[in-house]
């Protein structure tokens, strides 16, 4: 019968999970991730909470993995290593819960008197299957990310690059944004600042978070973040005149500025703008064919108007 090992709580546990078990687990382990600072040659200490959910007693099996960027999606691409983080941790090889049983494991991280000042990642695994077994592939492992700070002179240094509107003609909200950050710096940057949408004669129609995700962009690497202005929970219709509709109720027309401003690091600024054209043509088409279509009405209901102006213009003065 096949089960799962899950983890619940915070942002990373869906990075961490692995389910390729053929036999019943399920552990809560929290939190997922865990921010540290330490300086060169002492030692910290933190600790996670794991709680078995299964029937029956079970044993979890501890191992520790460097992590690095993986792409421009900020997922985390374990790798083995005999040397940085992984290699200073130390926590107890196995974990045994009875059946309901919450337990915290204490663990340390031993910093190298010559470690590198700035950023260093890790994770702490639980696996059903002990490292280094063959059967690896049939069991799970859920885990705990280690962000690291070592104390000491570290470089900031990062930039805006490729901000640009998803399209550029848009025909209506939400229309969407994207730009990629580059970290050139000694250690994680969490970009924080917003997206102000102006139009044409510059009236703010817009404020939107630049990183609403809250992602962090690990050094010597290139994230790409995503954004939207306008409400991105209803779908668009199909039909066109469910499509004008949405346009309606989505409504934008014309060019607009975008305008992109981040702080990051201690005082670390980046910017930039790009341009976006919304065009609700549907909407605009139903437009045109109304007025096409009264404007004969309207010119009839002109010209009886100017007859009756004329006529009362003619008669006799009393």
């Amino acid at each position: 019968m096949s089960r799962r090992l899950t983890s619940k709580p915070f942002i990373a546990a869906a990075a961490l999970f692995f389910a390729f078990s053929s036999v019943a687990q399920a552990l809560t382990i929290a939190p997922a991730r865990m921010e540290l600072t330490g300086d060169p040659g002492t030692t910290v200490t933190g600790e996670f909470v794991l709680l078995n959910e299964e029937t029956g007693s079970r044993t979890f099996y501890t191992s520790a993995q460097n992590f690095e960027a993986r792409g421009e999606t900020g997922t985390p691409n374990f790798v083995d290593g005999d040397t940085g983080l992984a290699s200073w941790v130390s926590v107890p090889s196995e974990v045994t819960l009875a059946q309901g049983e919450k337990q915290a494991v204490a663990f340390s991280i031993a910093i190298p008197a010559d470690a590198d000042a700035g950023g260093h990642f890790a994770a702490i695994f639980l696996s059903t299957v002990p490292p280094g077994d063959a059967q690896v592939s049939i069991g799970a492992k859920v885990g705990v990310l280690l962000l690291l700070r070592v104390s000491g002179d570290v470089s900031e240094a990062g930039g805006v690059s490729d901000f640009a509107a998803d399209g550029f003609f848009n025909v209506s909200l939400p229309a969407g944004f994207s730009y990629r950050f580059t970290n050139n710096g000694g250690d994680r940057v969490n970009p924080r600042g917003e997206v102000v949408i102006r139009n044409l004669i510059g009236l703010k129609k817009g404020v939107i978070p630049a990183n609403p995700g809250e992602g962090n962009v690990l050094p010597g690497s290139v994230r790409k973040f995503e954004t939207s202005w306008g409400d991105t929970a209803e779908a668009r219709p199909s039909g066109f005149f469910a499509a004008a509709g949405y346009e309606l109720k989505h409504f934008a027309f014309g060019p607009y500025r975008a305008k992109l401003a981040l702080a990051y690091g201690v005082d670390g600024e980046a910017s930039d703008s790009a341009w976006v054209f919304m065009f609700p043509w549907h909407l605009l088409l139903i437009v045109l064919v109304v007025i096409v279509l009264l404007l004969p009405l309207l010119r009839h209901g002109l010209r009886r108007y100017n007859r009756w102006i004329i006529a009362k213009a003619q008669q006799p003065r009393s």
